[in-house]
């Protein structure tokens, strides 16, 4: 299973029992009868405390998942050619760029007729 993936069940497992936390609270579920007041608010801590941290271990697994991918996507590209290198076989980049605009500003300068 991608890393990305598994981020993703996190976050949905984590919004879905926050969901359900705040549904039971809102519902009027009671998890226990004896000192009910007291243990509804401790299951219910807890609860949100699960969901919390469901939520933020599904993002970070989710961007660490993005950034592996991104990464493996950019190295199968290869390097970048530096300046220096030939571009097509004739000069680098800045070379064909300088050669277009002097061309350009030399016709521009040259009178109709």
């Amino acid at each position: 299973m991608r890393t990305s993936r598994f981020g993703q069940l996190l976050l949905v497992t984590g919004g879905t029992v926050g969901v359900a936390a705040v549904v039971g609270l809102v519902v009027g579920f009671e998890p226990a009868k004896l000192p009910a007041a007291l243990l509804n608010i401790a299951v219910y801590k807890l609860t949100f405390a699960a969901a919390a941290a469901l939520l933020a271990a599904g993002a970070i697994v989710r961007r660490y998942g993005q950034r592996t991918d991104s990464t493996a996507h950019d190295s199968r590209r290869g390097p970048l050619p530096s300046s220096s290198e030939k571009v097509l076989g004739e000069g680098n980049v800045a070379d064909h760029l300088g050669s277009a605009a002097t061309r350009r500003k030399e016709s521009a300068r040259r009178p109709l007729g």
